[in-house]
């Protein structure tokens, strides 16, 4: 399987629940690195709001973790969701998908956020995912919108 096929595959596996097929399409040093703080973290008790900021390298995720969030995790707080992909680029051992997730969460709300994200991929297994999202517009629609901050700074025209 090339590194594409290998991608697409982990998105079937990860459909299906299955979370030994997951296993089996992770390399065992396979790490995710998720923006730090994000509402899924919170809302699955394992990360807070403060948490957000710029990359630190303590929001990675090991395989045991991806398996069980996927497995056993992801479709309890995203309810009937969906993928709509809209590109799937390889070069080499690097992939590029770009998708929006649509979902119902459990509290009623309905959820839409745009991702992308960067796998390295060989020999049949990923060994590396890093995402990227809307962090701020997945948390207003996970948890409702916060008060709207203040400018910083006035925009400057012409």
């Amino acid at each position: 399987m090339n590194a594409k096929e290998t991608v697409l595959s982990l998105y079937q596996a990860y459909g299906s629940g299955d979370a030994a097929r997951i296993a089996a399409l992770l390399h065992e040093d396979v790490v995710w690195v998720a923006p730090a703080g994000n509402a899924t973290q919170v809302a699955l008790g394992l990360g807070q709001s403060g948490d957000a900021g710029a990359p630190r390298g303590d929001n990675n995720l090991p395989r045991g973790l991806i398996v069980q969030f996927m497995a056993h995790n992801f479709a309890r707080l995203f309810r009937e969701a969906k993928n709509d992909f809209r590109t799937v680029v390889a070069e080499g051992d690097v992939v590029f998908v770009e998708h929006r997730l649509s979902s119902v969460l459990p509290n009623g709300r309905i959820y839409v956020n745009d991702y992308c994200f960067a796998y390295e991929a060989r020999e049949g297994q990923v060994r590396a995912i890093r995402e990227y999202m809307d962090t701020r517009g997945g948390w207003a629609q996970v948890f409702g919108a916060e008060q709207a901050p203040a400018p910083l700074l006035d925009f400057v025209q012409g």
